[in-house]
């Protein structure tokens, strides 16, 4: 049986998945076939099967702290407001102060695959395991650049954005992959629907220099809706889990509190415990 892990990130609110990658190695348990990774669930998801515990728990509650990460400095130095580079190179590549263990990763029994958006098209496209290389983390980097809020990242002739704008539940690519089961983290209740109304100003930008990523993100909360709708079934039949914190605690993509950031890791940690049942472990 091929189980596949589906992470579709959600920004600071992903420190829910930190809950369950930490319930899951604590208990030493690695199931999945595969992993497909979404936004900054690429790199959690990737941190996982890495085996590193407490990683990503770190880059949600030490580092959004400094002025490097996101804001104001980032954006008058690098003229983007979430600094991709010092998350992914500074703090990640090998000898800097958190790095992440690619030779592990790469060493792990599970295959991965990360999700982008081609700017250039508008189209999703998934990048292999070994898309990271001698310690290269820049697809890492594409998968979560968040249109507005970073600059698209290059990766040979190509452009790339956030995976969350073209395929942002990539569920089907599991399936077509060959997935059995599925277990799907949400970070966002399983009742909420996403508004099209919030990301007009976003397409429009967007639209100016890549036209077909704005066609993209226009359509992304009709095709999340959507996708939701239709997880609904799988469900059903037992072929997908979907956990999914009841409650964001507050926190929103690129914002949180300390007190409640905490709260939020706790959710996942517990609700880690219905992934070995519906495996059938």
């Amino acid at each position: 049986m091929k189980t596949a892990l589906i992470d579709v990130g959600g920004g600071m609110r992903a420190v829910y998945g930190a809950g369950i990658y930490d319930y899951l190695m604590d208990n030493e348990l690695y199931p999945f076939t595969f992993g497909i990774g979404v936004s900054a669930g690429a790199a959690d998801v990737a941190t996982y099967f890495a085996g590193q515990r407490g990683r990503v728990l770190r880059y949600y509650t030490i580092y959004p702290k400094r002025r490097e990460y996101m804001g104001l400095y980032p954006l008058i130095k690098y003229g983007t407001f979430m600094n991709l580079r010092y998350i992914y190179e500074d703090l990640s590549l090998p000898g800097c102060e958190d790095p992440f263990d690619s030779n592990a990763f790469l060493s792990s029994p599970a295959d991965m695959y990360f999700v982008t958006t081609n700017a250039e098209t508008g189209k999703p496209e998934y990048f292999p395991k070994d898309a990271i290389r001698n310690g290269d983390l820049t697809i890492l980097e594409a998968s979560a650049a968040l249109p507005i809020a970073c600059k698209p990242i290059r990766i040979g002739d190509n452009h790339y954005y956030d995976g969350g704008i073209s395929d942002p539940i990539p569920f089907r690519k599991a399936f077509e992959l060959g997935a059995d089961k599925i277990v799907v983290i949400l970070t966002k209740p399983k009742d909420v629907r996403r508004d099209p109304e919030k990301d007009r100003w976003v397409v429009k930008a967007l639209s100016r220099k890549y036209p077909e990523a704005g066609k993209a993100m226009a359509k992304r909360a009709e095709v999340y809706n959507r996708e939701m709708d239709e997880m609904e079934k799988y469900e059903k039949d037992g072929s997908i889990l979907v956990i999914a914190p009841d409650d964001t605690c507050g926190i929103t993509t690129l914002k949180h509190k300390d007190e409640n950031i905490m709260k939020l890791y706790g959710k996942g940690y517990k609700d880690a415990e219905k992934i070995m049942p519906f495996l059938g472990e």
